[in-house]
């Protein structure tokens, strides 16, 4: 070969027959010894009737695995409920789910507060009071015919204060938020939402999607039988976003929809029978058979590995790396989101140029999407709108530093300064870099 092309591609491999010899066998090990590819699937197994077969085989009508018949591979297709020839094409199932295994994480909650706490990035839980739930990182599910492995998983554990019997306003739910612009391409199409969940007490819960007015919503509910061992839970064909019902929001960097995960709701947000798998014009969370998981300490509830997507079916989640999570997740909040600490900024550093003035700089390591505003804290202050001499500990006002795309820049008066003495500053809040 005079060079060497990496091109996408998907492959369905069916199993050869035994002792099934041919040009094709040859041409496969050539193929798999000259292209470099990903791939990523499951090895099937299946039925295989040769030419000939007596009686005359029939195609079987349910799910059995690929069937070969008379020298064509068939598939199963959930759909049509029917299996169909390999030459069938197969739409492609995109996650919208950003972050889905929650490995873009900041940090961990020790007692959450009322109201709504981020968690992770695009992750946040509800809580009517404070300090029943702790939120923390655990080990997701191992690979199986439904997703990869998923290393990370959200975890919430009841703690300190229960709430045996829950208020009508009470709720305590997981929230996944999804981007506006992404829900835009959603319009008019079916969706199907999966996710694995791991739950120390059996029984029923519950999981919602609600828009960004909180004013539309769609629940449904689940079974958890064994305790303490994770389940994929597949909510197959739900009716594409309603027009006409709820507020919406479909821009980039603003919440368009919320996946909610119910660990216990009081009556207020309860959706009737009759409610439960129709989009409803409302703000529905649960139901009157969701059970109440904030009745003892130590119960936990553990979410990972969410896909949405624009299909009838569940179809199987591949586990994005972290560098297209981080990059996505980090994008979405390209202004008002203070993801680092106060004591743990990202440090610009400079210097004095001359007597009485400075200059100084830092690139993003990515481009951002919008150019941000860039507050300075005192390097060793940390008081907003300061840079600091270093050498003499002695900040210096300026409310914002000079900004692009691409990084950060700033130069000025400052007296007090000395040719060559160190200034710097920490940036924070608005600097989310993508």
């Amino acid at each position: 070969m005079a060079g060497s092309t990496l091109v996408p591609m998907s492959l369905a491999c069916a199993p050869f027959p035994e002792g099934w010899q041919g040009d094709l066998d040859e041409t496969f090990q050539q193929f798999c010894t000259l292209a470099s590819a990903y791939i990523e699937s499951n090895f099937l197994t299946g039925l295989y009737y040769p030419v000939g077969t007596t009686p005359a085989p029939t195609l079987p009508t349910t799910d059995q695995g690929p069937v070969a018949m008379n020298g064509v591979w068939y598939f199963w297709d959930p759909v049509s409920g029917q299996y169909l020839p390999q030459s069938q094409s197969v739409k492609p199932a995109k996650n919208y789910v950003k972050n889905c295994i929650y490995q873009v994480q900041q940090y961990s909650v020790a007692a959450i507060p009322a109201g709504i706490t981020k968690v992770c990035d695009m992750a946040q839980v509800r809580a009517t009071l404070a300090n029943v739930l702790a939120a923390s990182q655990t080990t997701g599910p191992a690979a199986s015919p439904d997703t990869d492995y998923c290393p990370l998983a959200q975890a919430y554990t009841v703690g300190a204060t229960l709430v045996p019997t829950l208020a009508a306003t009470d709720l305590y739910a997981h929230e996944h938020l999804i981007e506006g612009c992404d829900i835009a391409m959603l319009l008019g199409e079916p969706l199907t939402l999966g996710l694995s969940v791991w739950v120390s007490v059996p029984g029923t819960y519950s999981v919602y999607l609600t828009s960004t007015g909180r004013d539309a919503s769609y629940v449904a509910n689940f079974t958890v039988s064994t305790a303490s061992a994770w389940i994929r839970v597949k909510v197959n064909n739900i009716p594409a976003l309603p027009t006409g019902m709820g507020t919406w929001n479909f821009q980039e960097g603003q919440t368009g929809l919320y996946i909610g995960v119910v660990l216990a709701t009081g009556s207020q947000w309860q959706a009737g029978s009759a409610q439960v798998k129709t989009w409803q014009n409302a703000f529905l969370a649960g139901s009157a058979t969701n059970s109440n998981l904030c009745t003892a300490t130590n119960n936990q509830i553990r979410v990972t590995a969410v896909k949405l997507e624009a299909s009838p079916v569940a179809t199987y989640l591949s586990v994005p790396s972290f560098e297209a999570d981080f990059h996505d997740a980090i994008r979405y909040y390209w202004s008002s989101f203070n993801y680092q600490s106060l004591t743990n900024g990202v440090p610009v550093y400079g210097a004095g140029q001359s007597a009485g003035n400075f200059v100084l700089s830092v690139p993003f390591p990515r481009r951002m999407c919008k150019v941000p505003t860039v507050v300075p804290y005192g390097w060793s202050s940390k008081a907003a709108g300061n840079i600091t001499d270093i050498s003499s500990a002695t900040d210096i006002a300026t409310a914002t530093l000079g900004a692009v795309a691409k990084g950060v820049s700033a130069s000025g008066a400052a007296a007090g300064v000395a040719k060559g003495d160190p200034v710097g500053c920490f940036v924070i809040a608005d600097a989310r870099l993508s």
